[in-house]
């Protein structure tokens, strides 16, 4: 008798692109009938007309090579009659094709597979042994208490891409702005206070409430590197070039003063940064609701900084004028215009370039 969680949890996994495979030492035609009633993708198939066990393999008959082991693995939803050497064999051969394999087992017979698997996870009313290899242990015995673990698992993952893409790219237009201004002139355009508070506004409490957020999206790791760098180096380079121009308005085009220029520069800043978070979590929805009102509230804090005397003494900024009014804009523009090029020049050729086979 399946349990009642039984189809939600295959419901789950089928959703979050999980391929979900029995192996037991029962009849086939009676592992294929569970499979079949548990909602497992392929069960559904009918009879296999190689065995006729119904939809899964006869352990006792599968492929002595390991490609087409791997053929037989990947279209049959379930293995009956399956041995334990064959087991490990199985997980060994799924790995080897590049698949993040979980194994879940209780008994010894379990054991090579759970070893050979990625991620061991044992039934607490299992065996000593088969507790004793597994990366986790479901105290419960219950498989659904997986599901919630693989969601929160992904949804950090996610986040932290996320915000290692804000982070990435504020060092970059810092390192571009060292390079550029304070390196030849000797002058940074920012005092540590201001990039405190601008950092404060645009990375650091974005960062913080983005990365406990609920999220949904890409997760995989692969090419995790790669995937921050084609978002933060044009982002980055983007906002380090409008900042630039509103600096080079300001203090040699507008006549503004030192202090009036780095208040153009603070503010540059953050127009452009809380425009990355907006790209970043540009999702249909609540969310975007959400993070546009988080955007919009750093923004306000801004503004009364801007406004409230004690607060603007202290972070050494300067009430906007026309002439600073008039710089930032132009290098926000030019900055936020830069990036969107920038970000929609990188998804055309990622579009273009060839994919890798699965």
């Amino acid at each position: 008798r399946l349990r009642d969680d039984a189809e939600r949890t295959v419901e789950f996994f089928e959703a979050e692109e999980v391929a979900l495979k029995i192996l037991s030492g029962d009849a086939p035609a009676t592992v294929g009938a569970i499979a079949r009633d548990a909602g497992i993708a392929g069960a559904e198939d009918g009879s296999r007309e190689d065995d006729g066990d119904g939809p899964a393999l006869n352990g006792e008959r599968l492929p002595a090579d390991d490609e087409g082991l791997l053929a037989a693995i990947r279209e049959a939803p379930a293995i009956g009659r399956i041995s334990p050497e064959d087991k490990e064999r199985v997980v060994r051969v799924l790995r080897e094709s590049g698949e993040y394999v979980g194994m879940v087992g209780d008994g010894v017979n379990d054991v090579p597979a759970l070893k050979k698997a990625r991620l061991a996870i044992a039934q607490g009313s299992g065996t000593q042994m088969a507790r004793s290899v597994s990366d986790l242990v479901l105290v419960s015995g219950t498989f659904a208490e997986v599901p919630p673990m693989v969601h929160e698992g992904r949804q950090i993952l996610r986040n932290i891409q996320r915000v290692s893409r804000l982070f990435v790219t504020k060092a970059l237009f810092t390192a571009f702005l060292l390079v550029a201004i304070a390196i030849p002139t000797g002058i940074f355009p920012l005092l540590p206070r201001q990039f405190t508070l601008t950092s404060s506004l645009t990375i650091g409490i974005p960062a913080f409430l983005l990365a406990l957020a609920p999220s949904s999206g890409p997760w995989r790791p692969d090419g995790y590197l790669k995937a921050i760098g084609r978002f933060s180096l044009p982002a980055g380079l983007a906002m380090g070039i409008g900042i630039l121009a509103s600096w080079l308005l300001a203090r040699h085009a507008l006549d503004c003063s030192l202090a009036e220029a780095r208040t153009v520069t603070a503010a540059t800043i953050v127009t452009a940064g809380l425009l990355v978070v907006m790209v970043l979590e540009d999702e249909p929805g609540r969310r975007r609701l959400l993070v546009g009102a988080l955007c919009a509230l750093m923004a306000a804090a801004f503004v009364l900084a801007l406004f409230i005397p004690f607060v603007r003494e202290f972070f050494a900024l300067e009430r906007p004028t026309g002439a600073m009014t008039l710089a930032w804009a132009a290098g926000a523009a030019l900055g936020s215009a830069l990036m969107f090029l920038a970000l929609r020049v990188v998804a055309a050729l990622e579009r273009r370039a060839p994919r890798r086979p699965d």
